[in-house]
């Protein structure tokens, strides 16, 4: 087997590098968008009262693995400006999407008179 340096040096030559550094950005900025959501949902749910039972255990796992994920991820972001740039690319993500899926980011419950 070739040595670890060899294999890197092989795959910054013919691009590999580059697609799975792609690649790994744009899993990340949909992984922030999911957890994004999941989050704004629980929050939902808790304050109706619906976090319960299975789902809320089921949601601090997620929370957890989503937090142990989030850590790891992290320590790849090296300098400021790669931070700065990931969270403006993450920003324009949400907005992007939240169009899309209609889902406003400004959102309130109807009042509902009793």
């Amino acid at each position: 087997m070739k040595p670890k340096k060899d294999l890197i040096k092989a795959a910054e030559a013919d691009g590999s590098i580059d697609r799975l550094n792609s690649l790994l950005s744009a899993a990340h900025i949909l992984n922030c968008e999911a957890n994004m959501l999941v989050e704004e949902a629980a929050d939902l749910m808790s304050a109706k009262g619906l976090l319960l039972g299975n789902v809320k255990r089921l949601h601090n796992n997620f929370v957890k693995s989503a937090d142990l994920y989030f850590l790891e991820f992290s320590s790849l972001v090296e300098t400021e400006k790669s931070k700065m740039d990931m969270f403006r690319d993450m920003d324009d993500f949400d907005a992007k999407f939240r169009e899309w899926a209609k889902l406003p980011s400004d959102w309130k419950p109807k009042e509902v008179k009793q």
